[in-house]
């Protein structure tokens, strides 16, 4: 994909306008920039960035490597934590790790539908 912005959005299951909301601009804002129509304003930039965690030069195109360097620690902070999370499951009963693996899937039903 040329455009970054699209591939970012695309890869969250984003609709243009639902990327608009989120960064509080309009969908036709998204679109242009998406089509090379517009130039990305600074405040914009900064806005993707930050929803998409992602550096502006990965945006720009001046770069390859995706994560800026706090959100690099931050995943690493986050991964840290769901390996614990997963030791801990591990040492559940079978029945146990059922009912966490049915709580997870209700939960994430309910997530879907408050979308």
């Amino acid at each position: 994909m040329d455009n970054r912005i699209k591939e970012l959005r695309n890869e969250k299951g984003l609709r243009q306008e639902d990327l608009a909301g989120i960064i509080n601009v309009s969908q036709q804002t998204i679109s242009r920039i998406e089509n090379g129509e517009n130039s990305l304003p600074a405040d914009i930039l900064i806005a993707l960035s930050k929803f998409f965690h992602v550096s502006a030069d990965y945006i720009l195109k001046l770069s390859d490597s995706r994560m800026t360097r706090e959100y690099q620690i931050e995943a690493e902070k986050r991964l840290e934590k769901r390996i614990d999370f997963y030791r801990v499951y591990e040492r559940l009963s079978r029945t146990n790790q059922e009912f966490i693996d049915l709580i997870m899937l209700r939960l994430e039903e309910c997530q879907k539908e408050n979308r």
